[in-house]
């Protein structure tokens, strides 16, 4: 019996660890890539382009949008290609007759994607970035940052303190302190 008490005891203790906090793991802004929400989205693309040729990694890191130098929000690789599509039908039937999902984009999309690129060349950032949909405290406990952080489908998610951004959570720094606790290093 005093085994099991003392095993009770070393997950109790192992459980009332101090966690780190958001405010230990945050980055500052001069960390990411960063672009004005007014700039262009050719400006953006052009970053983008930049970044992705300098990394080894296949994903392309989002850039974090600023107005008046405050984060609000991000633009993704995803959000631009977002633009560039054309919708598909959104109806299954008209006037009953039923239309087919097609499994390929329709004959007449072609050529499409490179005059809808070069019509949103000229759109501002604002147009195609997504705000954040939270922000953090620095004295958060990593647990709601990374709820937050799988929960919102960002990346980077702002730091706020006083009604002042302090810094940046990123899910890489998140990811190292998950990747240090398991390997003890």
């Amino acid at each position: 019996m005093p085994a099991l008490v003392q095993s009770a005891g070393d997950v109790l203790a192992r459980s009332f660890k101090r966690e780190k906090t958001v405010e230990e793991l945050m980055v500052s802004l001069e960390a990411c890539q960063t672009i004005p929400a007014d700039g262009s989205l050719k400006d953006a693309i052009c970053l983008l382009k930049r970044v992705a040729l300098q990394s080894r990694a296949g994903a392309i890191p989002p850039l974090v949008v600023l107005e008046a130098k405050v984060p609000v929000g991000l633009l993704k690789v995803d959000h631009l290609l977002a633009l560039a599509h054309l919708p598909l039908p959104q109806r299954e039937s008209y006037a009953g007759w039923s239309i087919p999902f097609p499994q390929e984009e329709p004959p007449s999309y072609n050529g499409l994607f490179t005059s809808r690129v070069q019509e949103m060349a000229n759109r501002k950032v604002r147009e195609a970035m997504h705000p954040f949909p939270a922000t953090l405290r620095p004295r958060d406990p990593l647990s709601r940052a990374a709820f937050l952080l799988s929960h919102s489908g960002f990346e980077i998610l702002p730091v706020v303190e006083k009604n002042r951004v302090v810094g940046l959570l990123r899910d890489k720094e998140l990811f190292l302190e998950l990747s240090r606790i398991v390997t003890g290093g």
